[in-house]
């Protein structure tokens, strides 16, 4: 008989954060049953949980970002109309109202268009026309991905699994959900965020972090409580990426404020990266836009054969004309606001890494 499986992400935690002192549990499991350091991939916490599910790179399943360029094909588009609100005085009365329009008039959006969620968040409103969901469901729905997911190949073969996601239901209703596993169950996923976020919050640096990486005791629980309901279980704990401290924070207003866009160019933050779209043949725009990336913050524009390296050679431009790479041993970055590369304050200072979207 197949032994249950019980996968753990734990977002967020370094390799050098497991040990008896800071994280106790993972640490006493590791001596148990070995424990290992990972290469991530050059991407967002949920690109590797594609590569994960899948076994596959960015550029085998199709999936990198949760948005992608798409203009004139995106449901988002008629939120475009909403342009002069780009010009509220600051990014805090933006986000508030592009939270309000999310939670209700794009919930609408998204329930007619066939999408399991769409939001506005990150994306500037005069930019919403040419910016799509990538995936319509969750990447565990059915067939979701370029490349069948493990959830598909046991759903084939008849097997029953479960995931959980302890950012949308909660840790009392993520253990609950563990303490009621169907005991017939042959795969269960458990994703835990809260180092994640408060590494972002916090910053890695700060005592309030340091309590928080301390409480490992949800994934202790977890995999307690999922020994007791599934006997003879193997459990693999693991992380997606690492943090860094914010040393220094980029700015790129001239993008955010430039007369071409978002007509003739597009763009996005994205942690230790920008990324263009152009949308004319002008090589006067291309060269200039350079200059101004390059200018921002040290780093290097990604040449094909890098891009091929990195597993992010497309062949088309859904995620990207352009990318440029900021040196992360000089200058680790969380970014957050449109326009700009920003991390709000916290005790200790944010952490960034690459983990969600900027703007565009």
């Amino acid at each position: 008989m197949t032994r249950p499986l019980l996968y753990v992400l734990v977002d967020a935690v370094r390799h050098d954060y497991v040990s008896p002192a800071r994280t106790p549990f993972l640490a006493e499991l590791g001596s148990q049953c070995g424990r290992a350091r990972m290469r991530p991939l050059l991407g967002y916490s949920d690109s590797i949980r594609a590569a994960i599910f899948t076994g596959r790179y960015p550029d085998e399943t199709g999936y990198w970002m949760e948005y992608c360029f798409r203009p004139n094909e995106t449901p988002l588009s008629p939120y475009a109309r909403l342009a002069p609100l780009d010009a509220l005085p600051n990014d805090f009365a933006r986000r508030g109202v592009k939270f309000v329009l999310s939670q209700t008039l794009v919930r609408r959006t998204a329930r007619r268009h066939g999408y399991a969620q769409l939001s506005l968040r990150h994306l500037p409103f005069r930019s919403l026309d040419r910016f799509d969901w990538t995936l319509r469901r969750e990447m565990t729905a059915p067939a979701q991905l370029g490349a069948p997911t493990l959830f598909d190949r046991l759903s084939a073969s008849g097997l029953p699994w479960t995931y959980l996601d302890a950012s949308k239901i909660g840790a009392k209703n993520l253990l609950r959900a563990v303490d009621e596993l169907d005991p017939a169950t042959a795969f269960a996923f458990v994703y835990l965020h809260q180092i994640d976020m408060a590494s972002h919050v916090f910053g890695i640096e700060a005592r309030l972090f340091e309590r928080t990486l301390q409480r490992t005791a949800l994934a202790c629980a977890v995999v307690e409580r999922a020994r007791r309901r599934l006997p003879r279980l193997e459990v693999a704990v693991f992380s997606d990426h690492g943090m860094s401290p914010v040393d220094r924070i980029a700015a790129y207003p001239m993008l955010w404020r430039h007369a071409g866009f978002p007509d003739r160019f597009c763009f996005a933050l994205d942690a230790t990266m920008v990324r263009l779209w152009y949308q004319d043949e002008s090589p006067s725009l291309r060269d200039e836009l350079r200059r101004i990336v390059a200018a921002g913050a040290p780093g290097r524009f990604l040449s094909e054969d890098e891009l091929a390296g990195f597993h992010l050679a497309f062949g088309d431009r859904r995620y990207g004309d352009e990318i440029f790479l900021l040196d992360l041993p000089e200058l680790p970055l969380a970014a957050e606001a449109e326009g700009h590369a920003r991390v709000r304050p916290g005790r200790g200072g944010a952490a960034g890494h690459l983990d969600r979207p900027a703007g565009a």
